[in-house]
């Protein structure tokens, strides 16, 4: 057999035709990619108006200026050069509430080359309507008075408490305090058990330099020589936001801080983030970073990759991805339209198209679906939701029944990602086709990943299928502000945090080969679960205070069918003082 020729690097000269020149259709087609290739991308670059790295000035003009050509022109680069940039909130008078907005483009990638924004004021940063095939890497952001206070409790009243507030948090009083946490002043970590208060602040006095009183709506214990973390912002204004938007791609960016959370995604396809991280300013003494979530994904569809990111000291979730809010059926108008509203009003109209999933709020396991024909907001009314569907609907329903949309369930892969020092969850898994592996969740609050739905207060969905968890490290986790029953939860909520009276909100769930070192209640719990596989886990340390009465044993399974607990290694003699069993499957009838 002859040798295979190697292909050449370019290809060989078109046949010429009398003239001298390439003849044909075939090659005419073909000179004019070769010349489309040859021109450079169209870029638009901050410096171009105005902007200076390092500069001390506010280069907040030059930057709305440069994504007003970016949107102008349809540009696909935008370049921010190395250096240091200062923003100011308000400085885009077309969007008063984040300064760089982007719609309906194709293609567009922001090249940030090392670049550190610097951000003062209440501001989202960067906001993608309605755009395809989105980049975004190399940029690091920061808000250099974040936004929270931090200092040690000098005072406390039964409405009010003193603090001293640390210099590099300067305060003038009148700063509104949407929540507070109580933080170990020698570790800079949440207390054990510690103070968690929301929306409790009626006012914030400057009793002298640094030194604010908060004054409380209600009594509220709190301790005198704790560290008080108090976040003046906890929502809204994000460093990301991505609506509607299809192939997005942020890597190799950095969040410090911000007044909401890192990075969002709403009603969007297959989001990637790669060395995406949230982190603690490196060199400073900040306990938080963002003021909520790192990074929070809702309604999306196709898949959610995270990848080798880094989740630290949020004052919420390190990733929730979930299918969207519960609509509870107000009324039903005819046999095939329903109103609907949110449990806190919130709006979340599907799609023509989408399937809507209906069950009981007293079982969570959905009794039938049908496809959405519309959907719209009734006029005058607080977001109520009229949706006609496609087929009559059952006679099962009723008022009270909620809604969750079944078509808006991203695949969620998470593969060697860092979750740690936040308060609350690590992942909040709320989708279907999920597989988070090879992570390490340490000191989160909460669980390490709670697969989650529920109709308590959120009313976030959907009850979840083919989620697999794995060869994860969760060490020191569930140990203080909203803490769960486990640091590896399969679980729903229903009213008054009751559990499922039955199988089947959860569907083929599997915990393997994770390793548990240290928390409070159990290592693993699920209820509710139908198709249960718990094998190849490690537990150490489990049951170490054990406040709730299914935390006692490692691992702990309550109303599942179809369960296979096997291969686990429980050491009763590594375990906490609260540990009784290695395994304890029950019913719900039998549960002690």
């Amino acid at each position: 057999m002859a040798p295979r020729r190697s292909r050449p690097s370019t290809p060989p000269p078109a046949p010429a035709s009398p003239r001298g020149k390439p003849s044909g259709p075939r090659q005419t087609c073909r000179a004019a990619l070769l010349a489309l290739a040859a021109v450079p991308a169209l870029a638009v670059d901050v410096t171009q108006f105005g902007a200076k790295p390092n500069d001390e000035g506010d280069a907040t003009a030059a930057f709305v200026a440069a994504a007003r050509e970016v949107q102008k022109t349809g540009a696909s680069r935008l370049l921010i050069p190395p250096g240091r940039y200062r923003l100011s909130a308000g400085g885009n008078p077309e969007n008063a509430h984040t300064l760089f907005a982007f719609r309906t483009l194709s293609g567009l990638t922001i090249e940030g080359e090392g670049a550190e924004l610097l951000v003062s004021g209440l501001t989202g940063l960067f906001s993608f309507e309605g755009c395809q095939d989105v980049a975004v890497h190399g940029l690091t952001i920061d808000w250099p008075r974040p936004p929270f206070s931090v200092g040690l409790v000098t005072a406390s009243a039964p409405r009010s408490f003193d603090v001293a507030v640390e210099p590099e948090y300067p305060v003038v009083g009148g700063e509104p305090v949407g929540a507070f946490m109580d933080y170990d002043p020698a570790t800079r970590l949440p207390m054990p058990a510690g103070l968690d208060v929301y929306n409790s602040v009626e006012r914030t006095e400057l009793l002298g330099p640094q030194q604010l009183r908060v004054h409380l709506t209600r009594e509220i214990p709190v301790t005198v020589g704790r560290l008080m973390v108090l976040r003046h912002q906890v929502y809204s204004f994000n460093a990301f936001v991505f609506s509607r938007c299809r192939n997005v791609q942020v890597s190799d960016t950095t969040v410090y801080s911000t007044p909401g959370m890192g990075l969002v995604a709403v009603v969007s396809e297959n989001v990637t983030l790669r060395h995406f991280d949230v982190l603690n300013r490196p060199g400073s003494r900040r306990p938080l970073s963002a003021t909520a979530d790192a990074c929070h994904f809702g309604g999306c569809k196709g898949t959610v990759l995270l990848e080798d990111c880094i989740f630290e000291g949020m004052g919420d979730d390190g990733a929730n991805i979930k299918s969207g809010l519960y609509l509870s059926v107000r009324q039903r108008l005819d046999e095939r339209t329903v109103l609907g509203q949110h449990n806190l009003k919130m709006v979340d109209l599907p799609d023509a198209g989408d399937t809507l999933e209906m069950s009981h709020v007293d079982t969570l396991v959905p009794f039938a679906s049908n496809r959405v024909r519309t959907a719209t907001l009734e006029p005058g009314a607080e977001n109520l939701h009229r949706v006609v569907f496609e087929e009559p609907l059952p006679a099962e329903l009723r008022e009270g029944d909620v809604l969750g949309n079944a078509t808006r369930t991203p695949a969620l892969r998470m593969r060697r990602c860092t979750v740690r020092n936040n308060r609350a969850r690590g992942v909040l898994c709320q989708t279907r086709d999920a597989v988070i592996e090879d992570c390490t969740f340490s000191g989160c609050t909460s669980a390490g990943v709670l697969v989650l739905t529920e109709v308590v207060h959120f009313f976030e969905s959907i009850g979840t299928r083919n989620v697999v968890i794995r060869r994860n490290r969760f060490e020191n986790c569930n140990y203080g502000a909203a803490a769960a029953e486990a640091s590896l939860c399969a679980v729903a909520y229903l009213k008054g945090f009751a559990y499922p009276p039955r199988p089947g909100v959860h569907r083929d769930v599997v915990f393997a080969d994770n390793h548990f070192l240290n928390t409070d209640e159990s290592a693993v719990f699920a209820v509710g679960v139908d198709g249960l596989t718990i094998t190849g886990n490690v537990v150490e340390g489990a049951c170490r205070r054990g406040q709730r009465p299914t935390g006692r044993q490692a691992i702990r399974v309550q109303d599942c069918a179809r369960v296979e607990v096997r291969g686990n290694t429980v050491d009763p003699t590594r375990q906490g003082p609260q540990f009784d069993a290695a395994v304890l499957v029950t019913p719900a009838a039998a549960t002690p």
